[in-house]
């Protein structure tokens, strides 16, 4: 492992980011339950309301909360530098990011738009401390190099993920009129996931790969080219409503994304340690989803009109949308975390250990606290749990599953769920 350019002295309390990774786990759970018991069919549309929630409960419960406490750890150890406000931002971002999301779902799931006046305010808060907190920060002369680099354009596209986000959400609840942007919604994901997902695991990147799997760092002028050509793309993509000139963006976009895909697989298999590394699994299956969904979407995008049916069109957004949130996404969170938690639990119980040497002895080898073998199984289901996915929204096959199963279990039991009457629901504006 290498730890050089690491300030271990600014390392933060290990409450702040666990809060985060223990609670993302059940905003996991939360969507697979909304996605099998649902009162719909999920992957009828990319927009029907248990997609949205299951969607919301991955990028905002899931991704969102693991990032956002793994930033808490990683900006102060890559830049010298803590995070202001520490375990009172860390607990105020926490609380807000968690009672927003559980509004927000319940909005989506049950068409209950007039809860998005209640979740806006409570999210934006959420972000607004952190990115306040994180910007104060950011906006200094610090360390980090490249990964700071990158994280800053992250932190920026989380920024506009967030306002996209606030503007779609006070739409779905009348709080405003129809919005004039065009695709207002597909700019939102691709800021959301082009630009806060990946150009945060891009910076990331740059620090955790060499550090861990001990292998050569990534040249400066790719690691600095790349986001920043993202960043320019989606500029383009939203700001230039022009063909020519969106399709450009988009090639550059998925591009970028296949390249960096390519040399970071390129970079894992010049590891110095041979041994199997589970991480290292899940790196490459993160990666190779991305690269998927970057060719799905060049095809998607250039001849999606050739597709026969409506349903096809239909489908191909969906998919790439699961490649990209589980596949890529969640299989780099899930890999990292295989890493980083016996590393910050080791790291603090050796501090605890140095007030009393004789506890040296007892404390567990980093590859004790989580057990490789509990690492392979996690591995196998989560590309098991990718590949049920795809299939359920390209069979179809999830609905006519689930209500066999409730039927079965519960005879005349049409649905586990209440279902708001009409009468309480926001009419969407589109």
């Amino acid at each position: 492992m290498r730890m050089k350019g690491l300030s271990l002295e600014t390392i933060p309390p290990i409450h702040i980011p666990f809060r985060f990774f223990n609670t993302a786990p059940w905003m996991g759970v939360l969507a697979a339950l909304v996605l099998l018991f649902g009162t719909g069919q999920p992957y009828g549309s990319q927009w029907s309301p248990e997609l949205l929630a299951a969607t919301h409960l991955l990028t905002l419960g899931f991704m969102a909360m693991v990032m956002l406490g793994a930033m808490f750890q990683l900006v102060p150890v890559i830049s010298g530098r803590t995070i202001p406000g520490g375990t009172v931002v860390a607990t105020l971002v926490h609380m807000l990011l968690l009672i927003g999301v559980l509004l927000l779902v319940a909005g989506f799931y049950w068409q209950a738009y007039w809860l998005f006046a209640w979740a806006l305010p409570v999210l934006l808060g959420a972000f607004a401390v952190f990115l306040l907190a994180l910007g104060s920060l950011l906006l200094r002369r610090i360390g980090g190099g490249d990964a700071i680099y990158s994280i800053r354009f992250a932190a920026l596209s989380l920024l506009i993920t967030i306002g996209l986000g606030a503007l779609r959400s006070a739409n779905y609840a009348g709080l405003l009129e129809p919005l004039t942007l065009a695709n207002i919604a597909n700019i939102h994901l691709a800021w959301g996931l082009a630009g806060w997902v990946l150009l945060l695991v891009m910076g990331a990147s740059y620090q955790v790969i060499p550090m861990f799997h001990v292998t050569p760092s990534y040249p400066s002028l790719l690691a600095r080219a790349l986001p920043t050509v993202v960043l320019l793309s989606l500029l383009l993509l939203t700001l230039i409503d022009h063909t020519v000139v969106q399709a450009l963006a988009v090639v550059a976009l998925c591009t970028t994304a296949i390249v960096y895909a390519v040399y970071t697989i390129r970079l894992l298999n010049q590891r110095k340690r041979k041994i199997p590394d589970i991480t290292a699994r899940f790196w490459r299956l993160s990666l190779t989803c991305l690269m998927v969904s970057a060719l799905l979407l060049l095809g998607f995008y250039f001849a999606g009109h050739l597709l026969s049916s409506v349903e096809l069109q239909q489908m191909a957004p969906i998919i790439i949308g699961i490649l990209m949130i589980y596949g890529f996404a969640g299989s780099v969170i899930m890999g990292m975390l295989q890493k980083i938690v016996p590393f910050l639990s080791y790291l603090h119980l050796q501090r605890r250990c140095m007030s009393s040497f004789e506890l040296l002895k007892t404390l567990p080898h980093m590859g004790e606290i989580i057990p490789e073998s509990r690492s392979r199984w996690q591995f196998r289901l989560h590309w098991s749990v990718l590949l049920v996915l795809l299939a359920a929204a390209i069979t179809g096959f999830l609905p006519s599953l689930r209500h066999c199963c409730w039927r079965q279990i519960l005879p005349g039991w049409a649905s586990p769920w209440p279902v708001l009457p009409a009468s309480t629901t926001v009419p969407l504006h589109v």
